[in-house]
């Protein structure tokens, strides 16, 4: 496969500083024709308060930072079709995009066809880290290290020394989260049980199976729909309080009324961060190429808790808070481990 004839960027600090301190001449760079940039976001769209709502809001301060227009940045939306999809992008390159960046792994076999039709092209992805081709700039989050953070706070939070992990059987990254808040909620307390329940395409019983047994916080990656939390809240008692730990932008759910009165804490995977630097490279005509999985020819960038990547606790004590943070600390400084 041929290398697109592109610049690669591996941004660092240094580089990150130029894009903010472009000051006032920055929206000159619209005025350059050659700049053409294009987002395809996933069935919804901006109003999904899911994926495509997080990099809208990078693509909004990337649009203000940078003083791109509708001329220099375009955006679409995807019926969420695979043949939609493809030729959507398929469309966007014929236009003469030079950057194409789509918003989720939905868009995984759509980018991978195109990406080998059109070698010339340069694609993004965000939410993904398993393409390898050199046109295709992966971006994607370290899913282990939220999840660790994850089993700290279920654990120091369980008033019952019980605690869930309810994934999705379907997901590429399950068994790494459910790995990982294993090894979170045991490095916080030695005593604490694990339960685990997978779901293959619907919630049935997986919810509450898991109170019957007696825990009390529930951490979920399920995100197909919002019955894990409309579940949570009906087996709350005032015998037995079940709290949520949830994972943005994945769940549309989070941003509901009723999620304030369960989630007590949930990973945010800043899709607005990697929307908005591979926009800020585009300007620049670069791209974000950092080493992935050389062996398999996979580059861009993997989030990690040092940016783009976090638990936000929501509720909780501050005894709690300072375990979280405290893991944090350690994972950061590999005094431990977790799966990437």
């Amino acid at each position: 496969m041929q290398l697109a004839s592109f610049r690669v960027l591996k941004v660092g600090c240094a580089a990150l500083a130029a894009f903010f301190m472009a000051g006032a001449s920055t929206p000159a760079i619209a005025a350059n024709p050659s700049i053409k940039i294009a987002v395809i976001y996933d069935v919804g769209g901006r109003g999904d308060k899911s994926f495509d709502d997080a990099a809208a809001a990078g693509v909004d301060l990337a649009k203000k930072k940078f003083g791109l227009t509708s001329f220099n940045l375009r955006e679409i939306v995807t019926v969420g079709t695979e043949f939609d999809r493809e030729n959507r992008l398929e469309f966007l390159v014929k236009a003469g995009y030079t950057t194409i960046i789509a918003v989720g792994a939905s868009f995984h076999n759509a980018v991978a066809y195109m990406a080998q039709k059109y070698p010339e092209s340069q694609f993004a992805i965000i939410g993904d880290s398993s393409l390898g081709y050199l046109n295709v700039s992966s971006l994607n989050f370290a899913h282990g290290q939220a999840s660790f953070l994850a089993g700290v706070l279920a654990a120091k939070s369980s008033k019952s020394g019980k605690v869930g992990y309810l994934g999705d059987a379907a997901e590429p990254t399950n068994l790494v989260d459910q790995d990982n808040f294993l090894a979170g909620a045991k490095y916080a307390s030695g005593k604490t049980i694990v339960i685990t329940k997978q779901a293959s395409a619907g919630l049935n019983q997986e919810v509450s199976s898991l109170v019957k047994q007696g825990v009390d916080v529930i951490y979920s990656t399920f995100s197909r729909n919002g019955d894990v939390l409309a579940q949570v809240a009906a087996l709350n008692t005032p015998k037995h309080s079940v709290k949520l730990i949830g994972v943005a932008p994945d769940q549309f759910f989070l941003t509901s009324k009723v999620a304030e009165q369960y989630v007590i804490g949930y990973v945010v995977k800043r899709f607005d961060t990697a929307a908005f630097e591979l926009i800020g490279g585009a300007v620049n005509d670069q791209t974000i190429m950092e080493e992935i999985d050389a062996s398999a020819a996979v580059y861009g960038r993997v989030y990690t808790l040092t940016k783009g990547l976090e638990l936000k606790v929501t509720s909780g004590s501050q005894a709690t808070k300072l375990a979280v943070s405290q893991a944090r600390t350690a994972l950061l400084s590999k005094k431990i481990t977790s799966a990437k």
